[in-house]
């Protein structure tokens, strides 16, 4: 499948496993780094018959201009641009804004702008092309209740430009959506699985617990697959047993 697509977060959880299922389904995948050493660790991890089809785009200036050329960079090197995947922000908000409140507030403000910058540069590629699919990775803010980092604010204003951007881009034919990860395993932590378990009793009962590789390969298929000409605004949930919400 031959797709273009730009991802915009590196390293957190979800998002390596995001670039591994583009890649292993033959799309061409340019990921925003900070710098050539994390893209040379990165490209190293990566099957050597996929790493023709892996771009990184390296120390984007975090301004309209920096990131306007970065994405200009990303389309040219792929030769166009058909996705925009903005990856998996894993924060702790709670204890972000108990530690410093103004710092929490500048932090997130600034990770939104980031997000509509972004969106901007690509929509006007996708926007002469009359197609084109923008996706928002989240992860569920009840999981705080799991003992889970959560991003309730960061969530909610993520929706909100996910919600406008689909009105503005529909009549270019560019769909805007969200998936929204619910509850998972913690790879680091097997041990403590079945505590997990009883904890999670408040989603599902004997909830099935994914890895996050496995929840990232099914986002990978639902973007891939999904008539984006008929799906635009939405936030799609993955993960059994979560519970409703916007």
């Amino acid at each position: 499948m031959n797709r273009a697509v730009l991802l915009t977060k590196p390293g957190a959880l979800f998002n390596e496993s995001v670039l591994l299922g583009l890649l292993a389904r033959g799309c061409s995948v340019a990921m925003v780094v900070p710098g050539q050493a994390e893209a040379d660790e990165y490209a190293g991890r990566l099957p050597e018959r996929s790493r023709e089809r892996f771009f990184p785009i390296c120390g984007v200036p975090d301004d309209e201009a920096g990131i306007r050329e970065a994405v200009d960079q990303a389309a040219l090197r792929m030769g166009g641009l058909h996705d925009l995947i903005h990856g998996v922000e894993v924060a702790d908000e709670a204890q972000a804004y108990a530690s410093d409140p103004g710092a929490f507030g500048f932090g997130t403000t600034a990770a939104l702008r980031s997000r509509f910058l972004y969106s901007r540069a690509a929509a006007a590629h996708m926007a002469r092309n009359k197609a084109g699919h923008m996706l928002f990775l989240l992860l569920s803010d009840s999981l705080y209740y799991a003992g889970y980092p959560s991003s309730p604010v960061m969530n909610h204003g993520t929706i909100a430009m996910m919600k406008t951007l689909a009105k503005e881009l529909s009549p270019f034919r560019v769909a805007v959506n969200a998936l929204t990860y619910g509850y998972y395993a913690l790879p680091e932590d097997p041990a403590g699985l079945q505590t997990l378990k009883r904890r999670l009793e408040i989603h599902t009962l004997k909830p099935y617990l994914p890895l996050p590789q496995e929840m990232a390969e099914a986002s990978v298929e639902w973007l891939l697959r999904a008539p984006a000409h008929l799906i635009s605004g939405q936030n799609i949930q993955i993960g059994a047993g979560m519970d409703p919400a916007l």
